[in-house]
């Protein structure tokens, strides 16, 4: 039997470059005006609590491309914000969340039929060997450019704990 390891959100880091992380924190920062309202609210809290900027009094304040660069720097390292922004691109990303979750269960993948941020807030699994979601995300990421193609790979992040609530209420 394998090790199965539940990761904070920040551990995603490692396996994203540069380039699509500034994408996710640009998806995050974009939507979470329009977020679910008890999102907004929990995010809202963290980026204030989080980005301070000499010359500006609240976050709010802050232009958006000053904003991204601090929470691109934050992201790596703060625990909490990384969390934040992992649920609000993945509820900006539903589609495709939808998508990968919709050909798991074609493929008879256990997917429940709701998991939001709620349930996806506090992290990834890993485990040493790669799993069928996984697997499907990487089949179904090949077929796309980037950044889409990383929001797939991403998207299996985000599904896979489902694998493991499912297998152990089995």
């Amino acid at each position: 039997m394998t090790e199965t390891n539940v990761l904070p959100w920040i551990e995603v880091n490692e396996m994203m470059d540069e380039e699509y992380r500034q994408q996710v924190v640009a998806d995050a920062l974009g939507y979470y005006p329009k977020a679910s309202p008890e999102l907004n609210k929990f995010a809202l809290a963290v980026f204030k609590n989080t980005i301070h900027v000499n010359g500006f009094r609240s976050f709010q304040s802050i232009p958006l491309h000053m904003v991204k660069m601090q929470v691109v720097k934050e992201f790596k390292v703060n625990t909490l914000l990384a969390e934040a922004v992992i649920c609000l691109w993945a509820e900006k990303q539903h589609e495709i969340i939808e998508t990968l979750a919709n050909a798991a269960r074609e493929a008879n993948i256990p997917v429940p039929a709701k998991w939001g941020w709620e349930e996806g807030r506090y992290g990834f699994v890993q485990s040493e060997d790669p799993q069928e979601i996984e697997k499907l995300a990487s089949a179904l990421s090949a077929e796309k450019t980037k950044p889409e193609a990383d929001h797939y790979i991403l998207a299996g992040l985000w599904i896979k704990p489902q694998s493991f609530v499912e297998k152990t209420q089995e």
